[in-house]
């Protein structure tokens, strides 16, 4: 397998793991309905993501591949999963920020490899790309940080009025 082929199928993954926080966010944002700040803020983010997937994608095709259709679709399946895990919890507004928020590390991770990756092979515009989505979920994984105490807070007071 040559490098590019290794480079292909961690893009693969990444379309795949976008495909799946989709599913999730798409859940999530719904979740804070009584949350507008919160929900706006989650809204952007499932923009981005959706916008993070076709620029993935974008990278796969000019590298001669195809997005895998397996990955994709099991992905979906996983995050829909996944959206519907907190929601029959009191608390699934806390626990989708902590889901979110260790997603956010994943994907920092998932897309610092990806730009090493690119760098290595001299690929300028996978690297662009994953510069790009990098400095996306650094962004929104400093504001969960931030926003965590505040979602915390406001389930316990809910919890406290009823």
């Amino acid at each position: 397998m040559s490098q590019q082929d290794l480079v292909v199928g961690w893009l693969n993954d990444a379309y795949a793991m976008e495909r799946s926080i989709t599913q999730v966010l798409q859940r999530h944002v719904k979740d804070a309905k009584d949350l507008p700040e919160i929900q706006t803020r989650l809204q952007q983010h499932l923009d981005a993501t959706e916008r993070h997937a076709e620029l993935v994608q974008g990278c796969v095709e000019r590298l001669g591949g195809d997005t895998s259709k397996l990955k994709s679709g099991l992905a979906q399946v996983m995050g829909a999963a996944q959206g519907m895990s907190t929601s029959l919890a009191k608390d699934e507004l806390v626990k989708n920020a902590l889901q979110d928020y260790s997603t956010e590390h994943m994907e920092i991770a998932s897309y610092q490899s990806l730009l090493a990756a690119a760098q290595q092979l001299g690929d300028t515009e996978t690297a662009s790309v994953c510069e790009q989505i990098l400095q996306d979920e650094e962004a929104m994984q400093a504001w969960l940080r931030e926003q965590i105490p505040t979602i915390t807070r406001q389930v316990l007071e809910q919890q406290g009025s009823s």
